[in-house]
């Protein structure tokens, strides 16, 4: 390790997990970018246990930043073979056990992108959780909304835990009729529920989703095991079921982090320049090169 690790401001850790080092020219762009921007706050990379990450911190090592605080923590295989094994890493209580030194852990995959250093003002809110939003009128049709996704989120560490650490007996149902009412909405209009044909399989689905409102497949426990999206269950689910959870408005989640339709978002909830983005590659790219040339010059070579 060519970095001595320090933890020199206990409020945030800056997590980046590493899959492989077989990194593209924009990946390569966005870890430097961060380091760079949030480099007053310690940095964890969290690897498959296989890896070498020399080269990786020889890349950081060209930045010549003074008093750069880095550390390496490798995870078994199995954790990082892929997006759903992923997933479940995150549904771990071990997992931000490992950042129990600091209040929180920015978890900051290599398609996001920081665009400010004010770090220490979304720390300071006190959220339990906050992401890029997900709002039903920017994008297509969708029975969630919230705040938001995880690639780039800003999570606290001790209530991560007491979340991920209620799974076993967290079997309090999470939708109540006002979220699987529209539900049914969305589903009769996608022709999921058929009931002008199949009048008893309408019958049928609507049983289930009574069921559902009394907690049968519809508990945190249930939604961890079989694996959902973890951002979409600590963001969104969690907070039904736990009143205490600090979760922002869409409005100020979008000041914090920009994803889906970024030309939309920006405009309606008049957001100047975000604290950051994720997969700005996959939504609008040419959105984020127009708007901020300077920033994302690294990342197009």
């Amino acid at each position: 390790m060519l970095f001595p690790f320090c933890a020199m401001n206990r409020s945030c850790v800056v997590a980046i997990p590493i899959y492989t080092l077989d990194l593209s020219h924009a990946e390569r762009a966005s870890l430097l970018n961060c380091v760079s921007k949030l480099r007053d706050y310690d940095l964890l990379f969290v690897y498959k246990e296989s890896l070498d990450l020399a080269p990786l911190f020889r890349a950081i090592a060209s930045l010549h930043l003074p008093a750069l605080s880095c550390r390496a923590e490798p995870v078994a295989e199995r954790w990082l073979q892929s997006v759903d094994s992923y997933n479940a890493l995150l549904f771990q209580s071990w997992f931000y056990r490992l950042f129990q030194a600091w209040d929180y852990v920015l978890i900051h995959q290599l398609d996001a992108w920081v665009l400010r250093t004010d770090l220490d003002q979304w720390i300071a809110k006190g959220y339990t959780y906050v992401g890029a939003p997900w709002t039903r009128h920017l994008g297509p049709d969708t029975p969630d909304i919230g705040v938001g996704n995880g690639g780039f989120s800003l999570r606290r560490v001790s209530e991560m835990i007491r979340i991920c650490d209620s799974f076993p007996t967290a079997h309090f149902p999470v939708f109540r009729w006002g979220e699987l009412a529209y539900r049914v909405t969305l589903f009769r209009r996608y022709h999921f529920f058929p009931w002008t044909q199949w009048p008893s399989l309408f019958c049928k689905r609507l049983f289930l989703f009574s069921a559902m409102s009394l907690g049968w497949k519809n508990t945190l426990s249930y939604y961890a095991q079989v694996g959902i999206q973890e951002d979409h269950l600590f963001s969104i689910y969690a907070p039904w079921v736990f009143g205490w959870m600090r979760i922002p408005s869409i409005a100020e989640a979008a000041d914090f982090a920009v994803e889906t339709n970024p030309r939309q978002t920006c405009e309606h909830y008049h957001i100047h320049r975000p604290f950051g983005c994720h997969a700005w590659e996959k939504h609008d790219r040419e959105f984020w090169l127009t708007s901020y040339p300077e920033e994302f010059r690294h990342a197009i070579g």
